[in-house]
């Protein structure tokens, strides 16, 4: 009696843990797929950003575009996150031949006692934080658009609790060669109250 128990018991925990390996391996190859499509979906809004802002360039006479927008503000909420399109071109339109044949700053407004700058509000060393992207130095752009427009993009990333406020960001370019400044920009961040979700 008793081997007939033991056997029946081992070949029921055989039987739940081949059930547990499929169920695993299932849920992998879900999650897998989910990751798949996501950064193929990522590559094609990617691409339409790309091409937005090179149509801005058509139907604008600036330089330097941000694609956010007439009022030029990106709104963000903590524990979440921002890419903000750049574009830049030759003001002769000129070929542009290489990615660092412009380059581009960002760099922040001083403190005014109401920006997020201010130390009232994050302070400089929290702002700063804020940019995934370089800040007060040059940078190459990440890509061309036909060899008439520079691409890059600009990455925030604002921390669950950070505080609400707005800071301006002035954004220059200039040519690697000459070391002149070709056109210059500038946009609003606005980190919103954070919600309960």
């Amino acid at each position: 009696m008793r081997r007939k128990a033991a056997i029946e018991l081992s070949v029921s925990t055989i039987v739940i843990v081949v059930l547990a390996m499929s169920m695993l391996i299932l849920g992998l190859v879900l999650i897998k797929n989910i990751f798949t499509g996501t950064t193929a979906t990522v590559d094609v809004l990617q691409s339409k950003v790309q091409n937005a802002i090179a149509s801005l360039f058509t139907d604008d006479s600036d330089d330097v575009i941000v694609n956010l927008g007439k009022d030029r503000t990106a709104t963000v909420r903590p524990d979440s996150s921002l890419t903000i399109g750049l574009g830049a071109r030759n003001p002769d339109g000129a070929r542009i031949n290489a990615r660092d044949q412009l380059q581009y700053k960002l760099s922040l407004e001083e403190a005014t006692g109401s920006n997020c700058i201010s130390a009232n509000k994050l302070g400089v060393a929290k702002t700063k934080a804020l940019f995934e992207t370089r800040l007060d130095q040059f940078l190459q752009f990440d890509a061309l658009k036909d060899f008439s427009v520079a691409l890059a993009n600009i990455d925030v990333n604002v921390p669950k609790g950070t505080a609400s406020c707005t800071q301006k960001v002035f954004v220059d370019v200039q040519d690697k060669a000459s070391g002149d400044i070709i056109g210059a920009t500038s946009f609003k961040l606005e980190i919103l109250k954070g919600g309960l979700f």
